[in-house]
């Protein structure tokens, strides 16, 4: 490789060390914290180059450098190499792929955020909490996450080998992409309680939503359950007009970034059900859902049951670089209604219910082990209906 290169492309390593250097390292030095950590990055690059045991490519280091700093910022920021540029163009990063899986990375593997109720993945069994080891005979460990969600949405059959939540045994699935949108929200009653289950927020969902609370209000009903429980991915701004739905004042949530212009939304003074709310979270509650369940929290307008969201409502954009790679970036982030990120900590119900025990599976058994809804029980004694609860339960 030409000096000039290797000089290109620290150039391009010192650019996307200045973009992400304020939230790393702080901006009050930002500018000389850029030019320590690059004399140490070159150290460290020298004698990569010159005592690793076997002779590796700069372009593999530098490739490695930039998807460091990337992965040091966040789960959903990620760099893609001038090499795999022509293949990212084709790529849309929306997080639907046709066979219903929402899925990032964590300790290398491709992981199961969501199955999209309905979805041939729902359908096929895989959960969230499941890891994809493989997809057609590949190993996602050495696939980024845009590569993952690529694979998935190819339009054929694909061919998954998953590792169980919970489990060491390994699962082989095969799922063909196929159209199940638009989804329908399900509306029970459990003994005068009201019960909707929003799975996905999309063009429609809070109209849907407003319906199945008109619904209520026809019937008399004074107590509400909605569950977000799973609902990872969709339309933010569906999310905030379902949210607004339930309130009559207060900050819903505000969009917040150093590149993104600031946004507010505030809740009119109208509203479809004015009654005794409760919500149902999970740690598949992520993006919009998040938002949804932290403007009830937020205004204290009902109870969050369940455990707390995963912390994923963000804005991204694609920055291209000079190198001819680039870099899909969190940008701005969507708060809670006193304004802080929700994708820090995610949101903690007001009532906790544990799960634990039922993360220890018997791995003799054949059968699938039936769970019971401990979240949904929980909310429904809240409520003060045991008996609803019980046979819920069985």
């Amino acid at each position: 490789m030409s000096k000039r290169k290797i000089a290109f492309l620290t150039v391009s390593v010192a650019m996307l060390l200045s973009l992400l250097g304020g939230a790393l390292f702080g901006q009050a030095t930002q500018k000389n914290n850029v030019y320590r950590y690059l004399s140490i990055f070159s150290e460290v690059f020298d004698l990569v180059r010159s005592n690793y045991v076997e002779q590796v490519a700069p372009e593999q280091l530098m490739d490695g450098a930039f998807s460091g700093v990337t992965d040091a910022v966040d789960e959903f920021s990620y760099y893609v190499p001038p090499g795999q540029m022509s293949g990212y163009k084709n790529f849309s990063d929306i997080e639907d792929n046709g066979v219903g899986l929402v899925v990032t990375k964590r300790f290398g593997y491709a992981y199961v955020l969501s199955a999209i109720p309905g979805s041939p993945a729902a359908k096929s069994g895989i959960e969230r909490g499941d890891f994809i080891e493989k997809i057609d005979g590949r190993p996602a460990q050495k696939m980024a996450i845009w590569e993952v969600r690529n694979a998935l949405r190819s339009g054929r059959a694909v061919k998954l080998h998953v590792i169980r939540g919970g489990e060491t045994k390994r699962e082989d699935f095969t799922l063909q992409s196929a159209s199940f949108h638009p989804l329908a929200l399900t509306t029970k009653s459990y003994d005068g309680i009201g019960y909707i289950r929003i799975p996905y927020f999309e063009k429609g969902t809070a109209e849907q939503f407003r319906a199945a609370l008109d619904d209520l209000h026809k019937q008399g009903t004074r107590k509400l359950i909605v569950d977000v429980r799973g609902n990872a991915a969709g339309n933010v701004e569906e999310a905030i007009a379902a949210a607004d739905e339930l309130l009559t004042s207060g900050l819903i949530t505000s969009l917040e970034g150093r590149r993104v212009e600031p946004r507010r939304w505030q809740a009119d003074r109208n509203t479809a059900y004015d009654g005794a709310l409760e919500v149902l979270t999970d740690n598949a509650t992520a993006s919009g859902a998040e938002v949804f369940a932290s403007a009830i929290h937020g205004n204290s307008r009902g109870t969050l049951v369940g455990i707390p969201t995963y912390g994923k409502s963000v804005v991204q954009t694609f920055i291209s670089l000079p190198s001819g790679g680039g870099v899909q970036m969190t940008i701005g982030h969507y708060t809670t209604p006193d304004l802080k990120p929700i994708k820090e900590t995610g949101i903690r119900p007001d009532v906790l219910v544990d799960l634990s025990a039922q993360s220890v599976k018997d791995p003799n058994s054949k059968q699938p082990e039936k769970k019971e809804d401990l979240i949904l029980q929980k909310a429904l004694q809240l409520f003060g209906d045991t008996g609803a609860a019980q046979k819920n339960a069985a």
